[in-house]
């Protein structure tokens, strides 16, 4: 490939995914994760601080990060575009691991398909930390390969290389850990790839430096202890280890071949027909494997490969601590640049080269359709800024505003200028599920405490009920209530959002 076509590629596809993404950070409405990220960094790096711990419950780095870039912009946008940024570097810096690991061509090929990800759009369109993540993984996996996995020490050049990869490789997981705990995943995963590919000297090096990055997170311990603590003392769903694997698989699915990032509750048929093109094509990929004995694969695949079981196996281990609410495609992150690497090695070993453009076709096609369906109608779940427009439009002094679940209440501060009180007003970080999905007695303490906040001297008052009514009887309390004491007087339905208009009964 010629330089100066080269030199110009990689900004293109940095442009092309900013041309796509920042247009839909601009446009997009939050949701409730969003806002709790707003919520918590609206008010410099103390009160960020202080809040994360108690609210989010999360490592600290991102919130940190973000509550400084927001004192210069308060705004919606400003805020998302940090994520777009990350994941900008995050194409460059890919493409420098892919550099490490392919010729020129397939590495361009590899990091064009990586720019275009459904999943990178998804992440860079998060006010959440995941974008940040996935530049991380990167660079934890550059510096991975020159430092551990590259070729043995030819002069005091390439071993000063390695030796400064190495220290940079254990700066970048110390600051991973402290922006998301999951990051330990692939960085215990890259020990186990070594250990694999039998480099028992980087190993050592490797098991050393990793005691190093514990120690410089030690203060992360005790706040680690007490969130997990917190988390396990709450309602547990019943697991299996068939389910468990179920939601890893998905994930799998979702990097390898994508369709609908959030699988929806009825499988479409795009799903389906994904699902069996993957079957076939890991059935065609042991077959070959087997048969040419594995010498297709090369250092970094095996290395990639290693990294992804090992954290396929945390994940599997966190959802049977904590449940599925913990291993959702968001928490994947983490897991997503390693799949990615395997299954783009393995395609490029495996495929031959008169059949690639057929495997392009059906990677495009399937990158278009996840992207289709990424947003419907252009919106976030709960669609926050068309129901405070609708809330201003229609509400009266004297009527507040109710909220469920709970912590959706601080979706609407961004959007809602109107004249009436949100509730509740306090204890919205403070609930967990109390039986298992569609139960009646599923959020049992929050409808009592919800209902405590009406207050008794009003006569109407608007209800928002949320995506977590949709599912079984789960609102049969909170709706009991509203027949008993109130009458519908409007009503209006925006995405997986409910907003009613009641009016107390005589």
């Amino acid at each position: 490939m010629p330089k100066p076509v080269e030199k110009w590629l990689v900004p293109l596809l940095v442009t092309l995914h900013a041309f796509v993404a920042v247009p839909l950070a601009y446009s997009l409405n939050i949701w409730a994760d969003e806002a709790s990220t707003l919520f918590t960094t609206a008010n410099g790096v103390r009160v960020a601080f202080s809040n994360l711990f108690t609210d989010e419950k999360q490592a600290p780095l991102y919130f940190l990060l973000l509550s400084l870039w927001r004192s210069v912009d308060q705004s919606i946008f400003f805020a998302r575009l940090f994520s777009v940024i990350c994941t900008l570097l995050a194409i460059v810096v890919f493409y420098r691991l892919a550099g490490k690991i392919w010729d020129k061509r397939n590495a361009l090929t590899v990091s064009a398909l990586f720019a275009f990800h459904p999943y990178l759009f998804w992440a860079s369109l998060e006010i959440r930390l995941y974008s940040l993540v996935i530049l991380l993984t990167c660079l934890l996996f550059a510096f991975f390969i020159d430092g551990f996995v590259g070729d043995e020490v030819e002069s005091n050049r390439t071993d000063q290389k390695r030796v400064r990869s190495q220290i940079l490789f254990a700066i970048t997981a110390s600051a991973g850990l402290y922006t998301n705990y999951y990051l330990g995943f692939p960085i215990g995963g890259g020990f186990a790839a070594l250990l694999i590919l039998r480099k028992w000297g980087a190993a050592k090096r490797y098991f050393l430096l990793m005691l190093a990055v514990g120690v410089s997170i030690l203060p992360l311990f005790y706040f680690i202890s007490l969130q997990f603590a917190d988390r396990t003392a709450t309602f547990q769903e019943a697991k299996s280890l068939a389910e468990g694997v179920r939601i890893i698989w998905n994930h799998f699915l979702t990097f390898a071949l994508p369709t609908e990032i959030y699988t929806p509750e009825d499988q479409s048929i795009y799903s389906t027909l994904r699902l069996w093109i993957v079957r076939l094509a890991i059935v065609g990929a042991i077959i070959i494997l087997i048969k040419n004995k594995g010498r297709e694969l090369d250092k970094p695949s095996i290395a990639f490969a290693a990294i992804s079981a090992i954290s396929a196996a945390f994940l599997l281990f966190v959802y049977f601590q904590l449940g599925s609410g913990y291993v959702e495609i968001r928490h994947a992150a983490v897991y997503f640049v390693s799949i990615y690497v395997v299954v783009c090695a393995i395609a490029i070993k495996l495929i031959p080269e008169k059949v690639r453009t057929v495997a392009l076709l059906i990677v495009l096609s399937s990158y278009g359709y996840s992207l289709a369906t990424l947003y419907p109608n252009n919106l976030k779940t709960g669609d926050w800024e068309n129901v405070s427009t609708y809330l201003s439009a229609n509400e009266n002094p004297g009527q507040p505003i109710v909220v469920f679940p709970a912590y959706e209440v601080i979706a609407l501060p961004p959007y809602y200028k109107g004249v009436n009180k949100l509730l509740p007003d306090e204890k919205i970080f403070s609930f967990f599920p109390e039986d298992t999905f569609g139960s009646p007695d599923r959020y049992t303490r929050q409808i009592e405490f919800l209902v405590s906040k009406i207050p008794n001297d009003v006569t109407e008052i608007w209800l928002l009920t949320g995506n977590a009514c949709s599912r079984g009887e789960a609102c049969a309390p909170l709706e009991k209530f509203v027949d008993a004491n109130y009458t519908v007087v409007q009503e209006q339905h925006f995405y997986r959002e409910k907003v009613r208009l009641l009016r107390k009964k005589q």
